[in-house]
């Protein structure tokens, strides 16, 4: 059905240096296919000190300094407490809109369904020529293989082609219509997706002390709201140049994000108190230290889609799962000391 009125959305980029990938950035926003006059181009800016914010300012986006430095998650919730529009479109700077209709298709289930609450992509763009490791996180759907392991990635593997998960109320050639609960929500609300600010205000905590992108969507699941889109549509996520620098940003996130005490989760990849979470670590852990699955399930991508980046699988698990495992002896050593 051709749509001849699309809602008004703000365009909420989050940024700390992104010198490298910003522009590319801006210029796939600056090229949607989207009436101009409904997008309020916003970016909350954690205190860079190269050319970002200048970037950003000749692409027309009003740049507001965060109060809370170097935190993308509180750049999220003071992103949310400035935008103008109810529909959020948020987007890192490592996200590039693939296609001029982009924006059109993911605002659309909003239209159709007043109980939308969040809506993003069924996969990563797949680019042949990109980068041995963003390869790798494009086909298999995850900058995480622990969250692919464990059964919660927002995204699909490049050889999978509908959605599985959740409670399934609607399938359409252009998306289709899922009800999570606690224990099926998946690691939702960043990297090139659209969710519904009055909820988030009004029911999550979203104060930029306490917003985690996936754990405001959990408190929106206490109060009923659970209903999602998965679009047929991809976003390019220029994630890392190399494995050293994928390793870094991760160990970097639960370092600020899963030491601190100070800042209550809600949702959880991992709940050690459900032996249904901890066997799947422990399969994790088999599958790493043994490398038979991890290896298998590359094969089985490399049949499907023929690229080597499937077969880093084996290497990044036991990567993830070294960077995991220092993060929670520091987490250890940390809450004693806090105590």
């Amino acid at each position: 059905m051709k749509r001849t009125k699309y809602p008004a959305v703000t365009i909420l980029v989050v940024t700390l240096n992104n010198e490298r990938t910003i522009e590319t950035c801006l210029k796939a926003i600056q090229n949607q296919e989207y009436p101009k006059k409904q997008i309020e181009y916003l970016n909350i800016d954690g205190g860079s000190t190269d050319r970002t914010v200048a970037i950003l300012t000749r692409f027309g986006f009003k740049s507001i300094r965060s109060p809370i430095l170097h935190n993308a998650e509180a750049q999220r919730g003071v992103g949310l407490k400035h935008a103008k529009h109810n529909l959020i479109v948020s987007l890192d700077a490592d996200n590039y809109l693939p296609h001029k209709k982009w924006l059109r298709q993911m605002v659309e289930p909003f239209m159709d369904d007043p109980k939308i609450v969040h809506v993003h992509t069924l996969h990563y763009t797949y680019r042949p020529t990109d980068t041995l490791f963003n390869r790798y996180c494009a086909l298999f759907g995850v900058a995480d293989p622990i969250v692919f392991y464990v059964g919660r990635p927002d995204r699909l593997p490049q050889n999978v082609k509908s959605w599985n998960s959740g409670k399934i109320l609607k399938e359409s050639v252009s998306y289709c219509t899922v009800e999570f609960t606690k224990d099926t929500l998946p690691t939702v609300g960043c990297n090139g997706v659209v969710y519904r600010r009055d909820l988030l205000l009004k029911y999550a905590q979203s104060d930029p002390m306490h917003f985690l992108h996936i754990d405001v969507f959990a408190d929106l699941l206490v109060k009923g709201y659970n209903r999602y889109a998965i679009v047929n549509n991809d976003v390019i996520h220029d994630t890392a140049v190399s494995l050293s620098a994928l390793m870094k940003k991760r160990i970097a996130f639960l370092s600020s994000y899963y030491l601190k005490p100070s800042i209550a989760r809600r949702y959880l990849i991992y709940d050690p108190t459900k032996p249904v979470d901890r066997f799947k670590l422990m399969l994790f852990v088999f599958y790493t230290a043994t490398w038979i699955k991890p290896l298998f399930d590359g094969i089985v991508g490399f049949i499907a889609i023929p690229d080597v980046a499937w077969l880093l699988n084996p290497i990044v698990c036991w990567m993830y799962l070294y960077a995991y495992g220092i993060t929670s002896i520091k987490r250890v050593l940390f809450l004693k000391n806090y105590e």
